[in-house]
């Protein structure tokens, strides 16, 4: 009989053992489970941690065909690489290079000329409604026709293509109070370059100017949307400083309509310059008073406005118009006898353009573009004349 308890006793002894065992290699597995599971929750999404665009417009373009000045030639107008992601629901990055520009590095932010922006933004507080931008980044300028994607625009105006600095480098706040608006506040460098290269490579001399011992601005922006998202606003207000002791603002102001036909935006800036950087009013004046070589300094006071509109609209699945205008003075707010208003640009274009696939950014065009630049008769300059024909077209291949 004590025989057949100590057999009894062995026996359940080591079914207990197994069982224990068992269970032990059970919760080893559901630990071990546990943390695959954490780690792939921590780890990025492959498919939304890299994406690679190619920005691509090309033609061939005729330009005052019909004149002594005219040329026909092929053109690759814009080409960018556009590398973007999302490492998590919070941070995300994104980098974009033209090809068309030099990669040498400015020398103020050291970044190169092709470089259109190198960041990273990163989204935090409880609902997930603040966000900050660090690196080089799009200026937050009230301008549609700035935040359009580039190869939308056959011809840009002289706020966004000369006057505006348009990638900058600092760092940007936002607050997101709903999905229909927000606020901004972007602190950055006001130009890319140090001041005396600015000025001096420019063909101008420094005069009686002064580089101002923090050479930054900020933009003050609301973006809002009305409407079912059909109206957009984009207003900004912008302080900096190029030179000590003069200081620019600007007001611009963007507003657009878009639907799934159409979109118009129309975009209204004012823009006072204590010392023209943008080197556009500064040219008209040196030549109007004859000034060269150490007299021939930045003008102060400048004043640009600009009021641009464009309209696109489908006419059909496939086709559709793109219209452009847009109107810009220059002046000196000060200067009586040039006057506030002696330079006028205007710029403007249409183009019938083919769509053949519904689901791709790509489409072919046939479109004129016209320029012109006048000045105050008094400053006997000759007008400036562009008109262009245009066969070509673009295409955002999302190659990643």
């Amino acid at each position: 009989m004590k025989k057949v308890l100590l057999f009894l006793t062995l026996g359940l002894v080591v079914k207990a053992g197994y069982t224990n065992d068992g269970d032990k290699k059970s919760d080893t597995v559901r630990t071990q489970s546990t943390a695959v599971q954490d780690t792939s929750e921590r780890e990025p999404d492959q498919s939304k941690l890299f994406n690679f665009d190619v920005l691509f417009r090309g033609a061939l373009i005729g330009d005052n065909l019909g004149t002594d000045e005219a040329l026909t030639r092929a053109k690759l107008e814009e080409i960018r690489l556009h590398l973007h992601g999302n490492y998590n629901e919070d941070l995300s990055y994104k980098v974009r290079f033209r090809l068309n520009r030099p990669f040498s590095p400015t020398s103020l932010d050291n970044s190169a000329g092709a470089l259109d922006f190198a960041l990273i933004e990163y989204k935090f507080g409880r609902n997930r409604n603040w966000d900050v931008t660090i690196g080089k980044q799009s200026a937050m300028v009230g301008s549609y026709e700035f935040e359009n994607n580039p190869i939308y625009e056959f011809m840009f105006t002289d706020y966004v293509d000369r006057i505006l600095n348009l990638f900058v480098t600092g760092a940007k706040l936002g607050y997101h109070v709903n999905p229909q608006h927000s606020f901004h506040v972007q602190v950055h460098n006001t130009v890319n370059d140090n001041f005396d290269d600015r000025i001096l490579n420019n063909g101008f001399a420094i005069g009686d100017l002064e580089r101002s011992k923090v050479p930054m601005g900020a933009y003050f922006t609301w973006v809002g949307a009305f409407a079912d998202q059909k109206i957009h606003t984009k207003w900004s207000y912008h302080v900096s400083q190029f030179a000590d002791k003069h200081t620019n603002h600007a007001i611009s102001l963007a507003n657009k309509y878009k639907t799934n036909k159409q979109m118009v935006y129309l975009d209204l800036q004012y823009s006072h310059m204590g010392v023209d950087h943008a080197l556009i009013a500064s040219n008209g004046i040196n030549d109007f008073y004859n000034h060269t070589g150490a007299d021939r300094v930045l003008g102060k006071d400048i004043v640009y406005k600009s009021a641009v509109l464009r309209y696109d609209q489908f006419l059909t699945d496939k086709w559709e118009i793109a219209l452009k205008g847009a109107v810009e003075t220059a002046g000196n707010a000060k200067d009586q006898e040039l006057g506030k208003n002696f330079r006028q640009n205007y710029t403007y274009f249409a183009a019938l353009q083919h769509k053949p696939f519904r689901k791709q950014d790509m489409r072919f065009y046939l479109g004129y573009i016209g320029n012109s630049i006048s000045y105050a008769d008094k400053m006997n300059v000759e007008r400036q004349q562009l008109n262009r024909l245009a066969l070509g077209a673009y295409f955002t291949i999302p190659l990643l």
